[in-house]
C-alpha cells in the first residue's frame, strides 16, 4: 500500500527498551514531529495511517524477545479508529512472524526436551521480587490467607477430625507455598508463558495447563496426605482418594483456568497496565482458597464455588477474546517501509 501527501501518519516507536512513543506527521510536511498520547490531540485528517514498529516492551507466549505491538498501540489504535471511523488503516513494521512453509505435523505434538530445560527456563524468568510483591506477602499470605487457613485447622480440631500437630503441619505446609508463590510470581508466570509451546493438541498449546495439572496434583496429595481424611474426603493413597484429587484438581482448573488467561488479554488489549496486570494476578490467586473446601472435605460446597468461578472466569475470556481483537493491518511496500524509517528517525531526532 501507499499513503498520499494529505494522510496523517502516526508512528508507534521504542524510545527504550521499556519506553513506547507516539509521534504524528502529515505526510506533505513530514520535516515536523509531534509527540502525542491520546487520539483527541490529533488534528483532523482524511485518512490515518497508523505504523506500528516492533516493541521490545512487551513479550508474549514462548517469548522474552518482544513483539508487533504493545497493549497501548492496541488501546491507541481502537481510540483512533474510533474518532477516525473506517479513515484508518494499520501498517505493522516488524515484518511477519509466519514460518511461511512447514508449519506443525500432526494432531498432538509433545517436546519433552522442554521439561529437561525447565530448571534452565526458570533461571532465564527470573525477576526480583518488587515491593508490591512483598506487600502481598504481609497482607494476602499473612493476612486473609492465614486467618482463613486457621480457621480451616480449628473445625476438625475442635471436632476431634484432625490432631493439634496435624494441623499444625499442614498450616506451615500450606503457609510456604503461598510464600514462594506471591514472592516470585511474576518469575513462575514468565515460565509457564514459556512452558506453553511444550503440548500441542490440535491447534491448542496446552503446556502449561498440563504443567500446573501435575504440579497441582502433585501438591494435593501431600496437603490432604498431612491432613488425613477429614469430611467427605477418603484416605488420599486410596484409588478414591487419589481418583477424587484428580477430579478436584481439574474442577479448579476448568473453572477458573481462564482466569490468568484472561487477565494477559486484558493487558495485550492495552486494557490495564502492566502493574495492575500484577495486582489481578495475586488477587485472582485467591481463589486458590477454594481448594481448602475439597482438602477439608466440603465437596459439595467446592463443586459450588467453582461452578460461580467458571461463569466468570470463561465469560472474561470469551468477552475479550472476540471483542478485542487485532484490526486488520496492511503490508507495507519496500518504498512505504523506507519512507516511514526516514520518519521514525526524524522522530527519534527529537
Amino acid at each position: 500500500m501507499t499513503f498520499s501527501a494529505e494522510d496523517l501518519v502516526v508512528l508507534a516507536l521504542d524510545r527504550s527498551d521499556t519506553e513506547r512513543a507516539y509521534y504524528f506527521f502529515h505526510a506533505k510536511t513530514s520535516e515536523a514531529a509531534t509527540r502525542f498520547s491520546r487520539a483527541s490531540e490529533l488534528p483532523d485528517a482524511e485518512r490515518v495511517v497508523i505504523a506500528l514498529f516492533s516493541t521490545k516492551t512487551y513479550s508474549e507466549g514462548m517469548g522474552g524477545g518482544g513483539s508487533e505491538r504493545s497493549p497501548e498501540d492496541r488501546a491507541l489504535t481502537r481510540s483512533i479508529s474510533s474518532r477516525f471511523s473506517g479513515r484508518t488503516t494499520v501498517v505493522l513494521m516488524g515484518g511477519s512472524k509466519e514460518s511461511g512453509g512447514s508449519g506443525p505435523k500432526g494432531f498432538i505434538e509433545f517436546k519433552p526436551e522442554m521439561l529437561r530445560r525447565a530448571p534452565q527456563l526458570l533461571r532465564d524468568c527470573w525477576t526480583r521480587p518488587n515491593r508490591q510483591d512483598y506487600a502481598y506477602l504481609a497482607t494476602k499470605t499473612f493476612g486473609l490467607n492465614l486467618v482463613v487457613r486457621v480457621i480451616f485447622m480449628i473445625l476438625p480440631v475442635r471436632t476431634g477430625g484432625l490432631n493439634l500437630l496435624r494441623a499444625a503441619l499442614a498450616l506451615a505446609w500450606y503457609q510456604l507455598q503461598d510464600t514462594v508463590f506471591t514472592v516470585f510470581g511474576q518469575t513462575y508466570m514468565k515460565f509457564l508463558g514459556r512452558m506453553t509451546g511444550m503440548l500441542r493438541v490440535g491447534p491448542a498449546y496446552i503446556g502449561d495447563f498440563t504443567f500446573v495439572y501435575v504440579q497441582l496434583c502433585f501438591f494435593e496429595f501431600l496437603n490432604r496426605l498431612v491432613l488425613g481424611p477429614l469430611g467427605m474426603n477418603p484416605l488420599v493413597y486410596t484409588w478414591h482418594g487419589m481418583g477424587l484429587i484428580f477430579i478436584n484438581i481439574i474442577q479448579g482448573m476448568i473453572s477458573g483456568g481462564p482466569l490468568i488467561p484472561a487477565i494477559n488479554k486484558m493487558r495485550r488489549a492495552g486494557v490495564i497496565s502492566h502493574s495492575t496486570m500484577m495486582h489481578f494476578y495475586q488477587l485472582s490467586s485467591l481463589t486458590m482458597q477454594f481448594g481448602l473446601f475439597a482438602s477439608f472435605g466440603y465437596q459439595y460446597f467446592y463443586f459450588l464455588l467453582t461452578t460461580g468461578t467458571l461463569v466468570l472466569s470463561w465469560g472474561s475470556y470469551a468477552i475479550f477474546s472476540l471483542f478485542f481483537q487485532d484490526p486488520p493491518s496492511a503490508q507495507a511496500d519496500d518504498a512505504m517501509v523506507s519512507r516511514l524509517e526516514n520518519l521514525a528517525k526524524l522522530a527519534h531526532a527529537r
